[in-house]
């Protein structure tokens, strides 16, 4: 009992153990952090900043909730960049320990400070043609996922390929589209909320049943006044089976599946594919965010590098990874430029969505050409946003 103790108190030690380069805490985050700066003349390819802005984990849906993720990447080196974090400091006055969005571009007083930042990204600016923005529309995140991890895993049992014949995205498309319409703007919002609350991690004792999910999608369906709508529904409603197998992978002993709503992981990788494809070999440094496990950047890197589900290896195709690594932001030039990138483009994001947002105003022009067209929701294709292009599920 004695040695039990012991080795209980070592493991509760090392998991308050903060880890050199980010100050994470705990083994998590003690292989994959890098503490010295990025340096254009290393051989591996291009460094990559990325940053993220509307991040709420697995919680997609609710009043309180940005309706979307804004990820910001900058193609740029520390040493690259740390000269032009120093011109931004000077011609924006900024004194703070580091440069950041949240802290001194928003708000209508701002307007000089986001006017230097359009100048950054336009055209002959210093962040020219280094800039993208990949934006995640939540709710559309969790229709596909809706079709991801119940319909699809039904037709696979049966032998049917739903995902690479497109008929996963156009369902999902369908029912992201027109179901407002089809179901009332409430009912559309409870499918959601309730989507989110039965698959997301925190459902871990089961609060919310199998029976609550599919009586939702039940009156949901019965509910449904338009004909894809109501296809994809009475797909739905006969997944019970599925969505109890859903609950024990995420939550069971055996778990693989608990972050199943995490948008940030499947963007990720897509976005490390396209800058690949874009750049040629690339070596990411993201900021220190807390869903980036070393756990999790394996599975990011596995996919890269085509070690994962055979059947989608062709998305690494092209693909070419160095190192994937994380990094605090105050020690990390790049990553504060990642970091106004991202910034901008939620703010843009908000002035889409209709909100009043004088940072969205001041940076539209700006950051629409930045936009990563595999991530917008456009006017013209509303379904066009981040159905899972790599798929962590089962």
């Amino acid at each position: 009992m004695t040695n039990q103790l012991a080795d209980d108190g070592a493991v509760n030690e090392l998991a308050r153990q903060p880890n050199p380069g980010t100050g994470l805490l705990g083994p998590n985050f003690a292989r994959r952090s890098r503490p010295h700066p990025t340096d254009e003349t290393e051989d591996l390819g291009q460094w990559v900043a990325l940053d993220e802005s509307g991040w709420d984990g697995d919680q997609l849906y609710g009043q309180q909730r940005s309706r979307y993720l804004s990820i910001g990447t900058v193609a740029i080196s520390d040493d690259e960049a740390a000269p032009i974090v120093e011109e931004i400091r000077t011609a924006t006055r900024l004194q703070a320990a580091e440069v950041k969005f949240s802290k001194g571009f928003t708000g209508p007083r701002h307007s000089p400070r986001r006017a230097v930042l359009a100048t950054m990204l336009a055209p002959g600016g210093a962040l020219h043609e280094r800039a993208s923005v990949y934006l995640v529309d939540k709710h559309y995140f969790i229709v596909g996922k809706l079709i991801d991890l119940f319909i699809e895993e039904k037709e696979a049992k049966q032998g049917r390929d739903i995902r690479n014949t497109d008929r996963a995205r156009q369902m999902a498309r369908s029912l992201f589209a027109e179901g407002p319409r089809a179901l009332g703007p409430e009912l559309f919002g409870r499918l959601l909320s309730t989507t989110v609350a039965f698959a997301a991690a925190k459902n871990h004792d089961q609060s919310v049943t199998v029976e609550d999910f599919h009586n939702l999608v039940e009156e949901a369906w019965t509910q449904s006044r338009r004909r894809k709508v109501t296809e994809a529904l009475a797909a739905l409603r006969t997944t019970k089976e599925e969505a109890a197998e859903y609950l024990q992978e995420a939550h069971g002993p055996d778990a693989a599946l608990g972050q199943s709503l995490e948008p940030l992981i499947p963007a990720t990788a897509a976005i490390i594919a396209n800058r690949s494809k874009e750049l040629g070999r690339v070596n990411f440094l993201l900021d220190d965010q807390r869903a980036m496990t070393d756990a999790n950047l394996d599975r990011i890197e596995d996919e890269a590098r085509g070690r994962t589900l055979p059947e989608f290896r062709y998305l690494s195709y092209g693909v070419h990874l160095g190192e994937l690594v994380r990094g605090k932001s105050q020690d990390h030039p790049s990553l504060q430029l990642a970091d106004l990138v991202s910034g901008a483009g939620f703010a843009v994001a908000e002035r889409y969505d209709g909100q009043s947002n004088p940072a969205g105003d001041d940076l539209y022009e700006a950051v629409v050409p930045l936009i990563d067209p595999a991530g917008l929701l456009s006017h013209d294709d509303p379904g066009r946003i981040a159905y899972p292009e790599v798929r962590y599920t089962r």
